[in-house]
């Protein structure tokens, strides 16, 4: 292999994220300024907006400036150098999982009669089956994560982050960041391969396109929405999609809220399963994991806390004979 095609392989690989950065540099300043100006305008201020106002309401230097958003950032710039490229191609493949499946049966089984000759109803179901039921995996394995003892340990630095920016988002361990998102991918993808097959269809080019959009503008309206510092709601829709406030009250370290409003992108599914938290008006509360993990004694306010940390602490707990939960 040329050095030639070493650099096209390397460009092919990096493209779909350099592509989303460059729709996240334009978009996402303003979207959070629109976040800043509904934030605003809900708290009936007195004095007037102005420029530095509405900067200062939309990037606060103490949510920013922060050891929790520092580690943040790094780990976010790992992610999107190795974690996303790769991501991507299962996300991607949970379509053609979906053909292989639906192939696999129909082999087995025999051909079905198509129940479905409308081009866009096909598109359509195909779209819903694929994002309800990769959601649904999402919120279970989310949930998992709460649950489960070594799952716990991967997934307790993202919330030990005290601040939320959207770089939060990117707060999650290496290992962990893989099966929060390939597993719903691939389980996703199986789903709908069995609905493929028992509608007698095939998937549709339309699909790849529709699911493509929509994992740009489930992560990035859904998804960095939900990690602002601004606990913006949604009103009665809070019980169906997770608005800002939802996932705000998940970061909490106030006991009542540990464990709660699990969704990634519906919090139907919470709603459905018994850990929907609705917050009651008025009620604040602190970003963080516990009391004993909070401020200088926070275990993860550098990478190397952050990578390293889950592993040594579950070790520890195992070694003396402790629940991992712990």
């Amino acid at each position: 292999m040329s050095l030639n095609d070493i650099g096209q392989s390397i460009i092919a690989f990096y493209e779909p994220t350099l592509e989303l950065l460059s729709l996240w540099a334009w978009g996402l300043p303003i979207f959070v300024t629109v976040l800043a100006v509904m934030f605003i305008l809900s708290q009936k201020r007195q004095e007037p907006l102005t420029l530095r106002s509405l900067f200062s309401a939309a990037f606060p230097k103490e949510q920013y400036d922060h050891d929790s958003s520092r580690v943040d950032i790094g780990n976010g710039i790992v992610l999107l150098a190795i974690g996303f490229p790769l991501v991507g191609v299962m996300a991607i493949s949970g379509v053609a999982i979906a053909d292989n499946v639906a192939a696999y049966l129909t082999s087995e089984f025999g051909a079905r009669n198509p129940m479905i000759n409308s081009v866009w109803l096909l598109v359509t179901i195909q779209f819903l089956v694929y994002f309800l039921s990769e959601d649904f995996v999402g919120y279970w394995v989310h949930r998992w994560c709460h649950t489960n003892a070594f799952l716990w340990h991967l997934h307790k630095p993202h919330h030990t982050a005290e601040t939320l920016t959207p770089w939060t988002l990117f707060r999650q361990h290496p290992i962990e960041f893989f099966g929060l998102n390939v597993i719903p991918a691939v389980c996703g993808g199986a789903f709908t391969g069995l609905v493929l097959y028992a509608t007698g269809t095939t998937i549709h080019p339309g699909t790849v396109a529709a699911v493509s959009t929509m994992a740009y503008v489930a992560f990035f309206a859904l998804d960095v929405f939900s990690h602002v510092h601004m606990p913006i709601s949604y009103g009665w829709l809070n019980r169906i999609i997770l608005a800002p406030v939802m996932h705000n009250l998940h970061h909490s370290m106030e006991t009542q809220h540990w464990d709660k409003n699990n969704a990634v992108k519906l919090t139907l599914w919470d709603w459905m399963f018994g850990t929907l938290y609705l917050p009651q008006k008025g009620e604040t509360w602190r970003w963080g994991c516990n009391e004993e993990e909070y401020g200088p004694a926070n275990p993860h306010k550098t990478l190397r806390g952050f990578y390293i940390d889950p592993f040594v602490t579950f070790w520890k707990h195992l070694r003396e004979g402790k629940s991992p939960n712990l």
